[in-house]
């Protein structure tokens, strides 16, 4: 049976947006000196900010500025140097997604569908082990290379979304590191991570599930995509 889902967040995104408007138009119409413009100086700034992070992180129609631009291309070409190609998109079988949507913490179906993602990429599958943490605080998740084991923050993962998405990215520093693809930069390894994760066909499940986790914008992920598809053209 085919899913059939709504992207709520994209609903969530327009709402907040009409919030915000509504509530700056009320400040507007109370402000009738120079005194109580800068009074609202303060909460103008985090208007801003709301709708900044409305349009980037939730509709994802901000411009991406040239920094991430050259590192996204640059990374996306360190990928093909070494020989890779992006792969076809991905779909989680239905059955390991009707478990998880019945139990997020459901291990032995986590497990499942990080093998599969393992595959998919044509790497074995070794020793990997996922686990439930809820004691993880600080991330999302982690990858413990030398256990080959993935933690999946209780605390931070609500949603079927965003537990998939931090799966697959946590998979993918496996798969990178079997492919001997790294970066010495830390931060720039996360970023070459989560390319990698659109790289190889995993676009949908990470853009629904990086709104509040990971390392992309949504506007950074509708740009590195339309960059694949100009470097699938290319060749």
């Amino acid at each position: 049976m085919k899913r059939i889902r709504i992207n709520i967040s994209y609903i969530i995104g327009i709402l907040l947006l009409c919030l915000i408007g509504f509530e700056v138009f009320r400040m507007i119409r109370t402000i009738d000196s120079v005194g109580d413009f800068i009074y609202y100086i303060p909460e103008t700034i985090c208007y801003i900010g709301g709708v900044i992070f409305v349009l980037g992180n939730i509709l994802g129609i901000l411009p991406v500025g040239n920094y991430r631009k050259e590192l996204f291309e640059g990374l996306c070409g360190y990928l093909k140097e070494n020989g890779e190609k992006p792969l076809a998109p991905y779909r989680i079988p239905e059955d390991y997604y009707e478990r998880l949507g019945k139990d997020i913490r459901d291990e032995e179906v986590l497990n499942l569908i990080a093998k599969d993602v393992v595959s998919y990429c044509g790497v074995n599958v070794g020793n990997l082990a996922v686990y439930n943490q809820s004691n993880l605080i600080e991330a999302a998740g982690t990858y413990n290379s030398e256990t080959d084991e993935i933690h999946i923050s209780v605390a931070n993962t609500r949603t079927i979304d965003e537990v998939l998405a931090v799966l697959i990215h946590e998979s993918m520093h496996y798969i990178l590191k079997e492919k001997e693809l790294w970066l010495e930069d830390e931060r720039d390894n996360e970023f070459l991570t989560d390319l990698s994760c659109l790289f190889y066909g995993f676009t949908d499940q990470i853009n629904k599930g990086y709104i509040m986790v990971g390392y992309l914008k949504r506007n950074e992920i509708r740009y590195i995509r339309k960059m694949l598809r100009r470097f699938d053209e290319k060749g």
